[in-house]
């Protein structure tokens, strides 16, 4: 005797925040949620998209970059100051 089940299957799609399309679903690391905002993003509304060396992938929307962009100069600045002065605290602890 054959007994059948019946399952039921939810699926959810994802849609971009931005423009409302429907965005492909591969992999988690093929999915693309700004690092700031936290809006899903489609290919078209990445604003911009970090280089990394990860498994997932660093995107802001094009509002966000805007914003980073503004900030980004003295970001970096101040994070060279601060590698300087984790090298010094180190350089001062070996000489010690």
């Amino acid at each position: 005797m054959l007994i059948e089940k019946k399952i039921e299957v939810s699926r959810y799609d994802k849609i971009c925040d931005i423009c409302q399309v429907k965005i492909k679903q591969d992999m988690a690391c093929s999915t693309a949620r700004c690092e700031y905002c936290g809006k899903d993003l489609c290919e078209k509304c990445i604003g911009v998209e970090k280089n990394t060396t990860g498994d997932y992938r660093e995107v802001y929307c094009g509002r966000c970059a805007v914003i980073l962009s503004k900030y980004q100069p003295l970001i970096d600045k101040l994070e060279a100051e601060v590698e300087r002065l984790y090298d010094e605290c180190i350089r001062e602890c070996r000489n010690s």
